[in-house]
């Protein structure tokens, strides 16, 4: 399992601009990337389905039984950006039917979040001040966040799916998977070991207030926790840019019921 989420950045002249800032903000917190790969032709093999490399992961990381026994799911880690010398504490709770709340704290700034209590989605962020998620933001946010689908890797929220070959990724054989967004049509790659059946990273373009973010993610260093297994290593690239995010904790179950109460500052902006 990886985090939902996912940065972007750039550097001016050996520092970090506020827009620069804004930019890594609104990609981190999303949690997802993309990059140009070239073609591949097809192994001269029959290709396993989509639904069958899928369903092969979910066993891999202890089988949808175990995984529709979860009711919330809370990451802590660590975002780094070595480039720019920026780092965070991260913050990542997911919760059924279809709740999620991102947090970082980044020293300088404050606390960046963004969220959805399942009806509405909003972003805070010190740099913009609060805002209402719409359009495609808006539905990209309640895609991400429907928790069992995300864990199950359902193939529910997709208009498409499709094995499309065996490529060299992070270092091994992988299964090329190429999945659209029902919710945005927006078309994303995920990469699947041969040998282990695991997700060995994705890349895709996310929406932001910014516009599009695309990059690639190696995810890897799988831990088990409640017998559940997740990634806690995620590194994602962005044009010259690494972003880096380390789990050091997962816990399952018991998240508070108000944890994904819609801010303070938020609130007005509903009413109006």
């Amino acid at each position: 399992m990886s985090l939902t989420a996912p940065a972007r950045a750039r550097v001016a002249r050996g520092s970090l601009s506020a827009r620069a800032l804004r930019r890594a903000a609104a990609g981190t917190l999303a949690l997802v990337a993309a990059v140009a790969w070239p073609a591949h032709r097809a192994a001269a093999q029959a290709l396993p389905s989509a639904d069958s490399v899928l369903a092969r992961h979910v066993a891999a990381v202890g089988g949808k039984e175990a995984l529709m026994r979860l009711t919330s799911v809370k990451q802590l880690g660590r975002m780094e950006m070595p480039g720019v010398g920026l780092s965070a504490d991260a913050e990542v709770l997911l919760a059924a039917p279809a709740k999620m709340v991102t947090r970082m704290t980044i020293p300088g700034i404050g606390e960046v979040m963004n969220g959805t209590d399942g009806e509405v989605a909003w972003s805070v962020n010190p740099m913009q001040g609060p805002r209402l998620l719409a359009d495609k933001e808006l539905a990209q946010t309640k895609e991400q966040s429907d928790f069992y689908a995300a864990l199950t890797m359902s193939p529910s929220v997709y208009s498409s799916i499709q094995t499309v070959g065996v490529v060299d990724f992070a270092g091994e054989k992988a299964y090329k998977v190429r999945l659209v967004s029902k919710a945005t049509d927006v078309e994303m790659f995920r990469y699947f070991s041969v040998a282990s059946g695991l997700m060995v990273g994705y890349d895709l373009t996310t929406v932001t207030e910014m516009g599009t973010v695309s990059a690639s993610t190696v995810v890897g260093d799988y831990k088990d926790f409640g017998g559940v297994r997740f990634a806690t290593r995620n590194e994602t690239t962005m044009g010259p840019q690494k972003i880096l995010l380390t789990l050091r904790e997962v816990v399952l179950n018991g998240a508070p019921a108000d944890a994904f109460a819609v801010p303070e500052a938020v609130r007005p902006l509903i009413r109006k």
